[in-house]
């Protein structure tokens, strides 16, 4: 195993991501401690949220966890995060600088998993140990963090529900988004959403993780992302969101009718260009609120979890239908058409 990722010997409870506050479905997800606001947050590749920090803490501090995880300080610093292979229950621990970049690429993921697996073709001996080692782990009770979200957990998924299937209805009427990419330095995983409104203005949403690669620890540097907003149908409420720090530059083209702008992120978010347009700032590390949500991904049919709940807030922060998102990992530059 590399050094910059460590198995632990321990087997995951099957609720376990839940009752930390994890809701969506794919594979991989993992959990980090901010600490500059003493909260976990989780990440899957295409959904990051807020966990449940109390969760976090009882989880840490059971016996056969604190044993495995003392070093890395998983409740102190974001050096280290914890890891969760949600196939086989596996658990692992990496280096900060690496593990956002595993996400990036699946097939490390892939390749981590394979580590971790029997090899039929390893001698006897060695397939021996390897069983004994697997039979040696730990498997983690669920102990009472299970019981922390139990009842949210059932509503919020009814309503998720609801609302997944007029998305999937809307998406019917789906176009495509000609033109645009992620931009240059940027992840090349571009996705969207576009959709027709009757209504008498249009909500269109730009999300991504970063716009920089080279931030780690307590180092967030402030990347640059271009918006340019071309639409002119009916005026435009634009929701630009991301998890680092971004300086978005927006430039419209004329006869664009931009009737405000607001940011979501959980470090600063800055915006240049439109020095009339009011501005409404969700960011925590500046305001102290924001929605708890990001979204850079948006899959054909199937929108996640926590990319549905950050588009309820915003409509009904602003009571305007959702008509575009645009998306990557890390984007340097998109287009509103």
């Amino acid at each position: 195993m590399s050094n910059l990722v460590k198995s632990l010997n321990l087997i995951a409870h099957p609720k376990l991501e839940k009752s930390l506050g994890y809701e969506a479905n794919n594979r991989w997800v993992t959990f980090h401690w901010e600490p500059e606001i003493n909260q976990i947050m989780y990440s899957d590749g295409k959904n990051i949220g807020t966990g449940i920090t109390l969760a976090w803490q009882i989880f840490l501090q059971h016996p056969l966890v604190s044993a495995e995880v003392e070093d890395y300080r998983l409740n102190q610093t974001d050096k280290y995060w914890l890891i969760l292979d949600r196939q086989t229950r596996n658990l692992y621990v990496g280096e900060e600088q690496i593990v956002p970049i595993m996400f990036e690429q699946p097939e490390s993921l892939t390749l981590l998993a394979c580590l971790n697996e029997k090899n039929d073709d390893l001698p006897n001996s060695q397939v021996q140990n390897y069983s004994q080692k697997q039979q040696m782990k730990h498997l983690i009770p669920l102990g009472i963090a299970g019981g922390l979200i139990a009842a949210f957990a059932a509503s919020s998924w009814l309503f998720v529900g609801e609302k997944f299937q007029q998305f999937k209805q809307d998406a019917n009427n789906t176009v495509a988004v000609s033109g645009n990419a992620c931009g240059p330095g940027g992840s090349n995983d571009f996705s969207y959403f576009f959709n027709t409104t009757s209504g008498n203005k249009e909500l269109h949403l730009v999300g991504i993780y970063e716009a920089r690669s080279d931030h780690q620890g307590g180092y967030h540097p402030t990347g640059t992302v271009d918006i340019r907003i071309e639409r002119q149908e009916r005026p435009i409420v634009l929701v630009l969101s991301a998890y680092e720090p971004v300086q978005w530059n927006v430039s419209l083209k004329t006869g664009v009718n931009l009737e405000k702008i607001i940011v979501n992120g959980y470090h600063d978010q800055k915006v240049s260009g439109v020095a009339d347009v009011p501005i409404e700032e969700f960011s925590y590390q500046e305001t102290g609120n924001y929605f708890g949500k990001f979204a850079y991904r948006w899959d054909k049919f199937s929108p996640s979890a926590d990319t549905l709940s950050l588009v309820t807030n915003l409509e009904q922060l602003t009571k305007t239908s959702l008509v575009s998102f645009q998306g990557c990992y890390r984007g340097t530059s998109f287009t509103v058409k």
